[in-house]
């Protein structure tokens, strides 16, 4: 029997548990590549200070469209930074209503949310404007927020000075607090700074405890540093008692570092131990042994999971499923199906995608659908994912009005489409100059605040273009490198540049070289 059902030995194991679950590479955001992150929610705000929260978010993004800060090797500021005019207009809001910390929280979180362009100097601005108030309310959260922030630009001096001021502001200095940097510190490459960082909690009455550990060797083994995680495992084993947990999260490090041989090891040293391997432990191996061509290998593992009473889920046989739908086998990607279905486990929203993807190779559009509907019809809801499959199928056929048909189908399920999506429909209606569907899917866009990236923009002005609309293929630059702090290519730079020299357009055509210079993405011509 698998051990999700047991008691673990600590609290917010669960958790942990699922997080490692997630961390292996089953997840859509691992093999599809147009997966989003899922946003974060305004928590417990009223509507009220959800607008507020906007008004100053709007404040500190039109202020760095109109300073940024091109420079990414550029000091960082000093803790105490603020923008003198920006906080009087801060204050102008602020003086109807009052500002609570998870107001500030949701704003940071809002300003670190975007993937280019983010708004450092104007956030830590507002962060240190709103933690003076007289009435705020003394919380951890904006400051872990503003921690995760730093951390997440490499400023870790500034991070340690909103825990240092949490610590003198009798703040509780959590394992939350921890976790953050920790992780921000593995993410950036720096394993030692991360073991530091847990080494120093105790200064700030936070205890190191399992829990602490297994997020060290978690975030360490999410980045495949699986021999830091290892040397700290061993170091400290006989101070926390290894668990199924600790173990699944060092056989993930090895195999996400592509070393299966210590993986295996790391697998039976563990059930030497006396720790029954659970279902995200077989299914961790499983998937590293199918991704590395030991598809026989994985076999082996699969049916010993099944001989000691481990029921495989259904990430498991989407792991053995995977590796034949890259290959093409569709013949293989059904028998894995089928076997799912003899033993009783329910396909989830991956597998059905996977069939889809495998009938898509093979253009074969009628069959997709079907698994479409299948899947609809037993209670599993498609995501983006699912039809952007469908929807490259559709490109390569060449067919618009399959296209409409299924983008309403899309909706009527209520199903958002992602940024990929939009820019698959609108290549394929720009190709067939269908511009009115281009714009209306543009629109549409904005509208649900689906971040548009470097390939949206490469079509909306590469069409403009090439109709010699110099004015709109000007305007959609613009908006991407003022308004979303995206770098534009060489080519696609150029090519505007070309179409206002054709228009006699010299004097934007020289602002456009001083916006794109300003912004440090090309040099100043000679």
């Amino acid at each position: 029997m698998a051990l999700t059902k047991s008691k673990l030995p600590f609290p917010l194991s669960r958790r942990l548990f699922m997080l490692y679950s997630s961390s292996t590479p089953t997840s859509l955001e691992d093999y599809e590549a147009d997966a989003v992150e899922k946003p974060k929610t305004a928590g417990t705000l009223s509507p009220e200070e959800t607008e507020i929260a906007e008004k100053f978010h709007s404040l500190i993004k039109d202020h760095h469209r109109k300073n940024p800060n091109p420079d990414p090797n550029s000091a960082p500021p000093t803790p105490n930074y603020t923008i003198p005019y920006l906080s009087l207009d801060f204050s102008k809001i602020s003086t109807a209503h009052s500002i609570s910390p998870s107001l500030v929280r949701l704003v940071i979180d809002r300003c670190g949310g975007v993937r280019h362009g983010i708004p450092f100097l104007q956030t830590l601005s507002f962060f240190n404007w709103a933690s003076t108030l007289p009435d705020f309310a003394p919380s951890p959260d904006p400051y872990n927020e503003m921690i995760d922030l730093a951390g997440k630009l490499r400023h870790f001096d500034l991070a340690w000075h909103f825990i240092d001021q949490m610590k003198a502001k009798g703040i509780d200095v959590s394992m939350e607090t921890f976790s953050i940097l920790i992780r921000r510190y593995v993410r950036a490459g720096l394993a030692a700074e991360a073991v530091h960082a847990f080494n120093r909690m105790e200064d700030y009455g936070c205890v190191p405890d399992k829990i602490a550990f297994s997020v060290v060797i978690s975030s360490l083994c999410k980045k495949r540093r699986a021999e830091e995680a290892q040397t700290f495992f061993n170091k400290l084993k006989d101070r926390f008692e290894p668990d199924v947990i600790l173990y699944t999260s060092l056989i993930n490090g090895w195999c996400r570092a592509g070393n299966i041989p210590e993986a295996e090891r790391v697998f039976r040293e563990m059930k030497m131990a006396g720790i029954k391997p659970n279902v995200y432990t077989y299914t961790i191996v499983v998937d590293a042994l199918c991704r590395c061509g030991q598809i026989t290998r994985a076999h082996d593992v699969f049916a010993e999971m099944i001989g000691v009473g481990c029921e495989p889920n259904s990430i498991t046989f989407n792991n053995l499923m995977r590796v034949h739908v890259k290959a093409g086998r569709i013949e293989k990607v059904l028998q894995v199906y089928n076997q799912m279905k003899r033993l009783g486990c329910a396909a989830d929203t991956v597998t059905y995608n996977f069939l889809i993807e495998s009938h898509c190779r093979d253009d074969n559009f009628d069959e997709a659908v079907k698994v479409l509907n299948l899947m609809v019809k037993k209670g599993c809801m498609p995501n983006p994912s699912t039809f952007n499959t469908i929807f490259k199928c559709i490109e390569k056929l060449g067919d618009v009005n399959a296209a409409h048909r299924m983008y309403a189908k899309m909706k009527d399920l209520k199903c958002m489409p992602n940024t990929v999506t939009f820019n698959i429909l609108m290549r394929m209606f720009a190709g067939a100059k269908s511009i009115d569907m281009v714009l209306k899917l543009k629109k549409e866009m904005d509208e649900n605040e689906v971040e548009p990236n470097v390939n949206t923009y490469r079509i909306l002005i590469t069409m403009y273009c090439g109709m010699g609309h110099w004015n709109n293929a000007y305007k959609f630059f613009k908006e991407m490198i003022e308004e979303k702090c995206l770098k534009p290519s060489m080519p696609l730079y150029e090519m505007v540049l070309e179409q206002l020299r054709k228009a006699e357009q010299i004097k934007k055509h020289e602002e456009l070289v001083e916006k794109m210079v300003d912004r440090g993405f090309v040099e100043r011509p000679l």
